[in-house]
């Protein structure tokens, strides 16, 4: 399995949005106009798109219609899988998760599973969650592709010790850290170079497990 952050946006038929702050869905619904404009006028063949995500991802898809692609008469094919659950793509299985960020708005994780390897994926994540929760989810994670924005631990994000924390007892084989703003790049950098499964994320990046 290979986690790629470089890719052909044609290519994309399968999105997951862990939650709705405009960091981490605006460009899944920019995806789907963006495909309309590159497929529809030249009579391509549409591709339909999974996108699975918290509850309301839906009305939330039709709100952003109305405002950013008023056009009545243009579609795209778009299923739409909201909440926690589980769902099989082939040979791949999937399955989401709650996670605790904020209480105004449902977010989730999700676990693939293929080819005998398993990537997580927490979105934002704050202390409130329960560890060995998480640990659950988590336990023998190929790839764990979680955030560490914080210095010091709040209630809506994670810091690095947390997350070497929760590696540590789930056991996972890499770590991908995500989410980093410029505050504490810097720490993040150092401390990735001192602990060999973790890895800072970049564009571009190309992880292998």
């Amino acid at each position: 399995m290979v986690l790629i952050l470089s890719f052909d946006f044609e290519e994309i038929d399968k999105v997951f949005i862990s939650h709705f702050h405009a960091d981490h869905s605006c460009d899944a619904f920019s995806l789907i106009f963006s495909r309309n404009c590159n497929y529809t006028p030249y009579k391509k063949k549409l591709k339909k798109v999974l996108m699975m995500g918290p509850k309301n991802t839906e009305k939330n898809f039709k709100t952003w219609r109305k405002i950013f692609w008023p056009e009545p008469h243009e579609s795209y094919p778009v299923d739409f899988r909201e909440g926690v659950g589980e769902v099989r793509l082939g040979s791949i299985k999937v399955e989401t998760f709650l996670i605790k960020h904020l209480p105004w708005l449902q977010s989730l994780g999700i676990i693939v599973k293929f080819g005998g390897k398993k990537l997580v994926y927490t979105g934002d994540l704050g202390s409130d969650n329960k560890l060995e929760d998480l640990v659950e989810k988590c336990q023998g994670a190929d790839l764990l592709v979680i955030e560490a924005s914080v210095a010091k631990p709040q209630s809506n994000h994670f810091t690095l010790q947390q997350v070497k924390e929760l590696a540590e007892k789930a056991l996972a084989k890499k770590v991908l850290i995500v989410h980093i703003p410029s505050p504490v790049i810097k720490i993040t950098e150092d401390f990735c170079r001192k602990e060999p499964k973790f890895i800072l994320a970049h564009d571009g990046l190309r992880v292998e497990i």
